[in-house]
């Protein structure tokens, strides 16, 4: 009997059939998102901002003129804010605005003095008139001083309290563009005190009153200076 030995077949390597593919898959990939990235960078999200035409900034001082009883008083104060297009948004300071009432049958004077401070938002629509409307509106916080001392001494004091409130001063009137870098804005505004408790013979609206205004900016307005 022959036996027949059979030798088990020599195992050659099989040939990586995954190479190929996988470089074309990268390649694919690559492409598409070459192709993709122009339409992601036109498709960003808009934002607040994007079609703001003008923008500056500005700052400078504001004088108001108000009145208690025939008390006529020169509060002064200044800001600054950001310009976006017709509006501006930015921060002011009131110095001290001061009221007295004298009683000369008690041999006594009370004065209330009070300052603050706070957000400023504005509109100017048509700034390249040279004279266009002026809006704004403040709201602020501060404190008021309540003293009451004798009428011809003022050293002696009798009572002395503070108190916080909170103004919103709205107004309205027209500016003028007197150089590129210089406005000049008048208007009219009602001082609204809120928040005063504390203090004797003084309510809100004894402080609360009409006022006028006189706001000085200086700064660049992002105009093309073509004023009509």
């Amino acid at each position: 009997m022959i036996l027949k030995t059979f030798e088990k077949p020599s195992e050659k390597p099989l040939k990586n059939l995954t190479t190929k593919p996988s470089i074309m898959k990268k390649q694919l990939i690559i492409s598409l998102f070459s192709l993709a990235l122009p339409l992601f960078l036109l498709a960003q999200d808009q934002t607040l901002f994007d079609d703001v035409d003008r923008t500056g900034a500005w700052g400078g001082p504001m004088f108001e003129y108000s009145s208690l009883d025939g008390d006529v008083q020169v509060a002064s104060g200044g800001g600054g804010a950001l310009i976006l297009d017709d509006f501006y948004l930015g921060g002011y300071g009131m110095g001290d605005v001061e009221f007295d009432i004298l009683r000369p049958e008690e041999d006594i004077r009370e004065r209330v003095k009070f300052k603050h401070g706070g957000l400023w938002l504005g509109y100017t629509p048509m700034q390249s008139k040279v004279l266009h409307p002026y809006a704004s509106v403040k709201f602020g916080w501060g404190k008021a001083r309540y003293r009451s001392s004798q009428l011809d001494d003022p050293e002696i004091i009798f009572t002395e309290l503070n108190d916080n409130i909170f103004v919103m001063t709205p107004e309205l009137g027209f500016e003028v563009n007197v150089f590129s870098w210089f406005r000049m804005a008048m208007t009219g505004s009602y001082r609204m005190v809120s928040g005063l408790g504390a203090v004797p013979n003084f309510d809100e609206q004894d402080l609360s009153e009409f006022a006028l205004q006189l706001t000085l900016r200086f700064g660049g307005f992002g105009s093309d200076n073509d004023w009509d």
